[in-house]
């Protein structure tokens, strides 16, 4: 490149613009979290709910128990943990990023999202069973997939959601009508990602941005499946 009479090879200009990016996405992922810790520390503090901050010991085993999908592991980042309930039966909501390695391979691209997770501390230990929504796209193509899915629930049910779990007598045992009845009723407003059960606590996780009023819906949400929990 010419300027004027002094010639800059081009590749002394390649490096500055490649440096102003990556400080502009570091920059805009700051602004965003220090945004995101702000909005949760003031729901907090307006609900009279107890702002736990980056990390909960217990909230972390709970976790390590619900998540035993050993096929993709996942390293779950908690931040603005919310303690809405309890004790004795607590509810929390937070902010995550998970990160999933499946079959010992390299973390894929982390999952950023919100999530409330119910304790039923007197429940038992049990398998862990997922719940998805049915993807549109992929059709039949999606149980062909899958090696882990389980017929469960009545047509209305099953074709809306996917039931996934390696142990298909307790994803029968555990997706009871009452829990089923909650699900399609909640089908058409909040845009959940997936719920997970585990027998002593029920979770559920959303990747889209939430909308103030979004948050009392994943919050009902949440505590109707865990009442819903044989």
């Amino acid at each position: 490149m010419r300027i004027g009479t002094l010639e800059i090879p081009g590749g002394l200009l390649v490096m500055p613009a490649f440096v102003l990016v990556v400080a502009l996405l570091l920059l805009w992922r700051w602004y965003y979290y220090s945004k995101q810790a702000s909005e949760m520390q003031s729901m907090a503090a307006s609900r009279g709910w107890k702002f736990l901050g980056k990390d909960s010991p217990e909230l972390r085993l709970w976790l390590e128990e619900a998540d035993t999908d050993l096929d993709n592991r996942r390293d779950w980042t908690r931040e603005n943990i919310i303690l809405v309930e309890g004790p004795p039966d607590k509810v929390y909501l937070f902010n995550y990023t998970a990160r999933s390695y499946g079959g010992g391979a390299r973390g894929s691209t982390p999952e950023n999202g919100t999530a409330c997770l119910a304790e039923r501390p007197h429940g038992e230990p049990r398998e862990l069973v997922m719940i998805y929504r049915r993807s549109r796209l992929l059709g039949e193509l999606e149980k062909k997939l899958l090696d882990d899915e389980v017929e469960v629930g009545g047509p209305e049910f099953r074709q809306e959601f996917l039931v996934r779990s390696r142990r298909p007598d307790v994803a029968v045992a555990t997706v009871t009508p009452g829990l089923q009845e909650v699900l399609l009723r909640q089908a058409s407003s909040l845009m959940w990602d997936r719920v997970w059960i585990a027998g002593r606590c029920a979770f559920v996780t959303v990747t889209l941005r939430l909308k103030p009023e979004e948050w009392d819906e994943l919050l009902g949400m949440t505590k109707r499946l865990r009442a819903a929990l044989p």
